[in-house]
C-alpha cells in the first residue's frame, strides 16, 4: 500500500489543468509569444539527478518559476534551458555504494571505464522522476533544450575556459597543504570545505611538554590534533611575546605569560623573556619515526629540525603561545617549514592512515590515533593535561569523513590575481537579502584563496593539461581540434580513461607530454554553465548554431539556497572573472533552508523528512508554493509546518473558490452589461464596486513592486489580504445586490449587473496577479471568467498594469481617486470594528438592531450607510467621539426577532442545498409567532419561502 495519501480534490483539479496545458502546448506558446521588452536571461542551477527530489527542491524551483512567469507576463522572452550536473563526488559515492567500493583502489580494480559508465547511468536513472516532479510543481523549464555537463560539447567549452586561464597566467601547479578527504582520496577547494563544517565537534585538547636540550626544562605546546605530534619538526613562538618560566609539580615549563592565568594559575614564576630569546633553542623529538625515515633528499634538512622558530601566526588568545609545527599537516606549518628549510615527509598516507614509517601507528586512521598518541605521551610523563573541547571542524561535504590538511601536488587557479575584480563586480549585483552582498558573499571574496581545481578522482571533466615527463613543462589543450592537431586523434568520449593514453612531444625538449591524471572540481563544471551550456565559443563562431549572436550573459536572475554563496553563486562569479566577462548575474535570491516544523534540519535518520509528493497529493502545489513565498522573507529558513499549508488551502484558496462559486451561481451570460456588452465597458457608481477595484489596483501595484525588487514575500502576501477583503467585506456586503430578481432596467437590477460585472473583472485581473505564485488556481479562475477576446491561458496573458488608468478603470473613476477611496473605506471598517467591540461588551448580538452610532469623523453618506448596515444601527451621526447607543426599545426588539427568523430560515435552506431561486414552503415553530406574522411579507421575501406555522397561536399571543 502506498504511503501517499489519497489525492485531494484540489490535487485532482491541478492535474486536470496540467492536462490542459499539455494538450494546448501552453508552455511552448509562452516561449513563442511576442516579447516587446526583449530577453530576460535566466540560468538554471543544474541539480544532480542521482536521487529523489525533496521538499527543498520545490522551494527553489517555485522561486525560480514565479519570477520567470512574471517576466514573461511583463513582455520579456525568457529562455528556460534545463540543465543537469552530472559529474563529481556526489555521483561517484552513489555508485561506490552500488558496487561495494570502499576506496579508490577498489575503483581501479573494478575498472575506470566500467566505473564511469556506471556513473553516467546513475545520473540518468532519476531524470524521468525529476522531470515529472518539475512538471507537477509547475516549474516550466524546457527539457527539449537541455545541457548535460558530461556532454563532449560541454567539456570542450570548459577546456576553453581553462585555456583562457592558462593564457592569462592564472593556472599553476604547486605542492602545498590542501584540505583533503581521506575517504575520497582527493583535495577539496575552500568553497567545498565551507559547505562541510560541523559545529560542536568534540576533539581532544592536549598540553604537551617538549624537553629542552641542555636543561631540565620543558616547552609547553597545545594542540587539538594529537595525531600530528609524531610528525612534529619544530616549535613556533612570537618574537615579541613575553614568555614565563614557571615551577610546576611536574617540572619547570615555559609558556606565554598572558596564558599563565588560564593554564597554570598557581604556578611559581621564575623568569620572563621575550620570545626572541627562545628562538634557536633545541629540544628532544617526541617520537623517532620521522627522524629515522625521512627520505634521502630531505635528510640534509634534519639539521634545522627540532628547534624553536619565530612566527607571526603565534597567538596568545588560546593555547600556550607556543605552537607545535608539523610541516605536512597545516598551511602555516608548511609555509614556515619551507621558509626555514624543515624536512618534509609524510607519516600519513592519502587514505588517512599512518604509513609503515610510523612504527606502531602503521595502518591506524588518523582520528583513531589520537588516543594512542595521548596514552603514549602520558606513559612518558610528557602529557601535562588532557581535556575535551567542542569546536567547528571541516568534514567532507559529500561523504562526511573528517578532513585532514595534507601537503600534496594540486593545480590552482590564481584567484588572488582577480580578487579585486570580483569584489568590484559584486558591488553591482542586487542581492536578496541585501546583507549577503557585503556579508556572507562579500566576506568570502575578501578572504579569497586560490582555487584548487584538481581532483584525484575518476568521473569528471578531465583536466586538459599535458605535462612533460622530462622537463615538467605543461600545456593546456583548449579544444578537440587542438587535441587532434597535437596528439593526432581524439576519443569519441572525452572522459577517463579514453583520454589518458594520448601523448605528444614536448615543445621545450624531447620529452613526452602526458595528460595529468586528475579531473576537474565539479563546481567548476557548474560555474562554467553560462558558457558551456551553449558550447561557447565554438557554436558562436562562423557556421556555428549561434553565429552572429551574443552570448546570453550575464543572467538577469538566478536563485538557489543560501549555501550556494560558497558554491554555485561563487563559481559562477569566479568563472566570469576568469573569462574577463565581469559579473555572471545581475539579480540573485538566496533562499533559506527548509527545516522541519520545529526548526530542525531534515534527516532520514531522525525521520523528519517531508515527502513532497505526499504533500502535493494532500494539499496541491499552489498552497505549497504560496507557503514557501509568504511564510517569511526569501532568505530566512522556513520551518515547514503542514498546519500552515492546510490553512492556506482553507482560508485563501478555499475562500477564493467560494467567491468564484458565488459568481457562477448568479452570473447571467445573456444579461446586457451596457455599451459593447463586455465587463470592460461597464461603469459602476456603487461604493463597494469602486472600492474593490481600487483595492485590486493597490494589489497590482504592491505585487509589481515586490517582483521588481525580488522580494517575493512582499509581492505575494497582499494576495491573501485581498482575498480576505474580497470575500469577507466586498462579497458579504454585496450579497443582496447579487440575489435580486429585479429587471435590469430598474435601479436594483442595474445594481446587480454592476456587481456581476465588477466581480467578473476583479476575478479576471486577480487570476493574472496570482499566476506567478499559484499557477494552477490562476488558470482555473481565468478559464471560469474568460471572455472570447481573452488569451487562451492566464499564462499567455500580460501582467495587469495600472500605472495609467485607462479603459474600464478610467471610466470607473474618471481619473485616479484610489487613495481617497481606500482611506475612507479603511476608516469606515475601523469604525465598524470599534462599534462591534462595543456591542460585544454590552452583550448585544449583531442581529439585534440598535438606534444610533455616533462617530468622530465625517464620511460621505454611502460610507455611513455601509457602517449602519454592518453595525446594524438605524442612524450614523457625527460627534466628538465614537459612541454606540445600546438602548433597546420594543420596536428594536421586534426587528431583532425578525432578523433571527430570517437567518434561521436561510441556514436551513443552505443545509438543504436549495438553489437561490428555488421557492419552498417552510414550516415554522416559534414562540414569537405574532411578531413573525406581523412581518410575514418581509420574512417570506427575504427567504423566498411561504411560511406555515406548525402550531396554533398560544393563548398569550392572542392577548387572552
Amino acid at each position: 500500500m502506498s504511503d501517499e495519501p489519497q489525492k485531494s480534490e484540489v490535487a485532482e483539479r491541478e492535474e486536470r489543468i496540467l492536462d490542459f496545458w499539455n494538450e494546448r502546448d501552453i508552455f511552448k506558446k509562452s516561449l513563442e509569444k511576442g516579447a516587446p521588452r526583449g530577453e530576460f536571461i535566466f540560468y538554471e542551477g543544474p541539480p544532480t539527478a542521482n536521487g529523489h527530489p525533496g521538499i527543498h527542491h520545490l522551494e527553489s524551483r517555485a522561486f525560480k518559476d514565479a519570477v520567470l512567469r512574471y517576466r514573461t507576463m511583463r513582455g520579456y522572452h525568457v529562455r528556460r534551458k534545463a540543465g543537469w550536473d552530472t559529474h563529481g563526488l556526489p555521483v561517484e559515492l552513489e555508485v561506490e555504494k552500488e558496487i561495494g567500493s570502499k576506496s579508490k583502489q577498489d575503483i581501479e580494480a573494478y575498472g575506470v571505464a566500467k566505473f564511469n559508465a556506471k556513473c553516467k547511468e546513475s545520473v540518468l536513472r532519476y531524470i524521468d522522476e525529476w522531470k515529472a516532479f518539475t512538471e507537477r510543481i509547475a516549474f516550466w523549464v524546457d527539457h527539449d533544450d537541455t545541457y548535460f555537463t558530461f556532454d563532449n560539447a560541454y567539456i570542450e567549452s570548459v577546456w576553453n575556459i581553462l585555456k583562457t586561464a592558462y593564457g592569462r597566467k592564472l593556472l599553476y601547479k604547486d605542492y602545498k597543504v590542501v584540505p583533503w578527504c581521506p575517504r575520497c582520496g582527493t583535495a577539496l577547494s575552500s568553497h567545498e570545505v565551507a559547505q562541510g563544517y560541523q559545529e560542536d565537534t568534540p576533539d581532544p585538547s592536549v598540553y604537551v611538554k617538549f624537553k629542552l636540550i641542555g636543561a631540565e626544562e620543558y616547552l609547553m605546546a597545545w594542540t587539538t590534533t594529537p595525531w600530528t605530534l609524531p610528525g612534529n619538526v619544530a616549535l613556533a613562538v612570537g618574537e615579541d611575546v613575553v614568555y614565563a618560566k614557571v615551577q610546576t609539580d611536574s617540572g619547570i615549563v615555559w609558556l606565554a605569560k598572558d596564558r599563565l592565568e588560564a593554564v597554570l594559575p598557581d604556578a611559581q614564576l621564575l623568569a620572563e623573556v621575550k620570545g626572541g630569546e627562545l628562538v634557536g633553542r633545541e629540544y628532544e623529538p617526541l617520537f623517532p619515526y620521522l627522524n629515522n625515515t625521512v627520505p634521502e633528499k630531505e635528510k640534509g634538512k634534519l639539521v634545522n629540525a627540532y628547534k624553536v622558530y619565530a612566527a607571526d601566526f603565534v597567538s596568545t588568545t588560546d593555547g600556550t603561545g607556543i605552537v607545535h609545527t608539523a610541516v605536512m599537516y597545516g598551511a602555516d606549518d608548511f609555509e614556515l617549514g619551507t621558509k626555514v628549510g624543515l624536512p618534509k615527509h609524510h607519516l600519513v598516507g592519502e587514505d588517512g592512515k599512518f604509513t609503515t614509517d610510523a612504527g606502531p601507528l602503521q595502518g591506524m586512521f588518523f582520528k583513531k590515533a589520537d588516543e594512542w598518541v595521548m596514552q603514549d605521551l602520558a606513559d612518558r610523563a610528557l602529557l601535562f593535561r588532557k581535556e575535551t573541547i567542542t569546536h567547528t571542524y571541516p568534514f567532507c561535504w559529500r561523504c562526511t569523513t573528517p578532513l585532514i590538511y595534507y601537503a600534496d601536488d594540486s593545480w590552482y587557479i590564481k584567484m588572488s590575481e582577480i580578487k579585486d575584480d570580483l569584489i568590484r563586480e559584486n558591488k553591482t549585483i542586487h542581492w536578496e537579502p541585501g546583507h549577503i552582498q557585503d556579508g556572507r558573499f562579500g566576506e568570502w571574496l575578501r578572504e579569497l584563496k586560490d582555487w584548487a581545481i584538481s581532483r584525484s578522482r575518476f568521473w569528471g571533466t578531465p583536466l586538459p593539461i599535458w605535462e612533460c615527463d622530462t622537463c615538467k613543462h605543461f600545456d593546456v589543450i583548449g579544444s578537440v581540434a587542438e587535441l587532434k592537431e597535437k596528439a593526432g586523434s581524439a576519443p569519441n568520449d572525452l572522459h577517463r580513461p579514453h583520454l589518458d593514453g594520448l601523448i605528444f612531444q614536448c615543445e621545450k625538449c624531447d620529452g613526452v607530454m602526458r595528460r595529468v591524471p586528475e579531473v576537474l572540481d565539479v563546481w567548476f563544471d557548474s560555474g562554467a554553465m553560462p558558457f558551456a551550456q551553449d558550447h561557447y565559443p565554438f557554436d558562436f563562431a562562423a557556421g556555428g548554431l549561434f553565429e552572429g549572436k551574443e552570448l546570453p550573459y550575464p543572467a538577469d536572475y538566478i536563485c538557489e539556497a543560501i549555501d550556494q554563496t560558497r558554491g554555485w553563486f561563487y563559481t559562477l562569479h569566479a568563472v566570469g572573472g576568469i573569462m574577463g566577462k565581469g559579473k555572471a548575474y545581475k539579480n540573485v535570491i538566496c533562499l533559506g533552508h527548509v527545516l522541519d516544523a520545529k526548526g530542525k534540519k531534515m534527516s532520514k535518520s531522525v525521520g523528519n523528512v517531508v515527502n513532497p509528493n505526499a504533500m502535493i497529493s494532500k494539499y496541491g502545489v499552489d498552497a505549497l508554493r504560496y507557503f514557501m513565498f509568504t511564510v517569511n522573507a526569501p532568505g530566512d529558513s522556513k520551518n515547514f509546518d503542514e498546519r500552515m499549508v492546510d490553512e492556506i488551502v482553507k482560508k485563501n484558496l478555499g475562500r477564493l473558490n467560494n467567491v468564484l462559486a458565488f459568481w457562477k451561481l448568479y452570473d447571467d451570460p445573456s444579461t446586457t452589461l451596457g455599451a459593447g456588452g463586455t465587463v470592460r465597458d461597464w461603469k459602476s457608481t456603487n461604493v463597494l464596486d469602486r472600492w474593490i477595484i481600487a483595492r485590486l489596483d493597490e494589489l497590482i501595484l504592491e505585487a509589481t513592486e515586490g517582483f521588481e525588487e525580488y522580494t517575493l514575500d512582499t509581492a505575494m502576501r497582499p494576495i491573501a489580504d485581498f482575498i480576505d477583503d474580497l470575500s469577507v467585506w466586498y462579497l458579504r456586503r454585496s450579497r443582496d445586490r447579487f440575489k435580486t430578481d429585479a429587471d435590469p432596467s430598474t435601479e436594483l437590477g442595474a445594481s446587480k449587473q454592476a456587481a456581476l460585472a465588477t466581480l467578473r473583472f476583479v476575478l479576471h485581473r486577480l487570476s493574472l496577479v496570482i499566476a506567478p505564485s499559484m499557477p494552477f488556481f490562476a488558470e482555473y479562475l481565468f478559464q471560469a471568467v474568460r471572455e472570447e477576446e481573452d488569451e487562451e491561458s492566464a499564462h499567455l496573458a500580460s501582467w495587469p498594469d495600472v500605472s495609467t488608468p485607462t479603459g474600464f478603470l478610467a471610466r470607473l473613476f474618471g481619473g485616479n481617486k484610489n487613495k481617497a477611496l481606500l482611506d475612507m473605506m479603511r476608516a469606515a471598517r475601523g469604525i465598524v470594528s470599534q462599534a462591534l467591540e462595543a456591542r460585544e461588551k454590552a452583550g448585544i448580538k449583531v442581529r439585534q438592531p440598535l438606534q444610533i452610532l455616533e462617530i468622530p469623523v465625517h464620511l460621505p453618506v454611502e460610507f455611513a450607510n455601509l457602517i449602519a448596515d454592518e453595525v446594524n444601527v438605524k442612524f450614523v451621526a457625527k460627534a466628538d467621539k465614537l459612541s454606540l447607543d445600546t438602548t433597546l426599545t420594543d420596536e428594536l426588539r421586534e426587528e431583532g426577532i425578525v432578523r433571527d427568523a430570517i437567518r434561521e430560515i436561510q441556514a436551513f435552506r443552505k443545509e438543504s442545498n436549495l438553489r437561490p431561486g428555488q421557492h419552498v414552503t417552510h414550516r415554522m415553530r416559534t414562540q414569537n409567532r405574532a411578531v413573525i406574522e406581523k412581518n410575514i411579507d418581509q420574512v417570506q421575501k427575504a427567504t423566498n419561502t411561504t411560511i406555515e406555522f406548525e402550531y396554533p397561536r398560544l393563548s398569550s399571543e392572542r392577548g387572552e
